[in-house]
């Protein structure tokens, strides 16, 4: 997508309350640039691939190992705003002037929480009271409120970072509160350009396992079943509150490959042990399948990278 010369537009928030968190930057050669000039581009100018509702309901046995043919029955998988993308280590554009992202209802223990293991990856659902439920807004976010929906963890990462490929990513998926479900936001594609917002977690190895994560994975190698009750666990524990992030235009990273999602990866990448993911490779996935189920990156195209902190 293309952007203008972009305007000055003055906008009023009001105090937000943001919980703690650290995280710090992967490149130190970010450009500087007004966030009042981001909000204006990023949010006005964004493009989307539009198609009649029917292509995003269309039933097709897609399977990654056909990934390059997805555009014949999903067109936007052929579009130029596609993710996920291997981010430029440097060279990010700066912003100034934002507030931090704010993380309401992120200390809340929700009612439930089910993991399903479909030998692919993993995806974590939770159910809140519905005053509780997490949200995110603020930041790249602005003033638009998004709603938790789930935790995907596919292993290795889809996104990248410089050419580097990581062990294991966390996709924290919020839809904008104005959209009832997933698939209303889906629907949205064609007049609303970040219907859904995406926060990446990278995992690299350590001596230690982020505490979350270890929850997860020691539920699924506990049982077989395809959904299995998780203890609840604030939303927190899962996907620690960041404030130093790098935002671009994206869309989902399967079909139908909708072009509305806004994607905030994390700075620093959370740790994980290779016992973990010894974990993950042998008894939750089969060995031999290992980093069959992601989705090859896309060309950046003409896509901002922005950087906030």
């Amino acid at each position: 997508m293309m952007y203008g010369k972009p305007k000055t537009v003055w906008i009023l928030h009001f105090p937000t309350e943001y919980p703690n968190g650290h995280t710090t930057p992967w490149s130190r050669h970010a450009r500087e640039f007004n966030v009042t000039q981001f909000e204006e581009a990023f949010r006005k100018k964004t493009k989307t691939t539009r198609q009649p509702h029917k292509e995003l309901i269309k039933h097709w046995d897609w399977s990654y190992k056909d990934q390059y043919v997805w555009k014949k029955h999903f067109p936007a998988c052929g579009g130029r705003s596609q993710s996920p993308v291997d981010l430029p280590a440097m060279g990010l554009i700066m912003t100034r002037g934002c507030r931090q992202l704010t993380f309401l209802n992120y200390d809340i223990m929700p009612k439930s929480m089910t993991l399903r293991n479909n030998g692919k990856w993993l995806v974590l659902y939770g159910k809140w009271e519905c005053c509780h439920q997490p949200v995110v807004y603020g930041g790249a976010a602005h003033s638009r409120r998004y709603v938790f929906h789930s935790i995907t963890l596919r292993w290795p990462s889809e996104h990248r970072i410089g050419g580097v490929m990581y062990p294991l990513e966390s996709q924290v998926i919020h839809i904008s509160a104005e959209h009832k479900t997933l698939e209303d936001a889906i629907k949205a594609t064609p007049h609303d350009a970040q219907a859904i917002l995406g926060i990446v977690n990278f995992y690299k190895f350590s001596n230690e396992t982020q505490h979350g994560l270890e929850e997860i994975l020691h539920v699924a190698k506990s049982s077989r079943d395809i959904d299995v009750s998780m203890p609840p666990m604030p939303l927190a524990f899962l996907n620690p509150p960041l404030k130093e992030y790098a935002g671009y235009q994206g869309s989902l990273t399967m079909p139908p490959c909708s072009e509305n999602i806004l994607w905030l990866v994390r700075a620093r990448a959370l740790p994980v042990t290779r016992k973990m993911m010894d974990i993950v490779y042998n008894r939750i996935s089969e060995p031999a399948l290992r980093g069959t189920f992601i989705r090859q990156p896309q060309p950046l195209n003409d896509r901002k990278v922005y950087y906030f902190q």
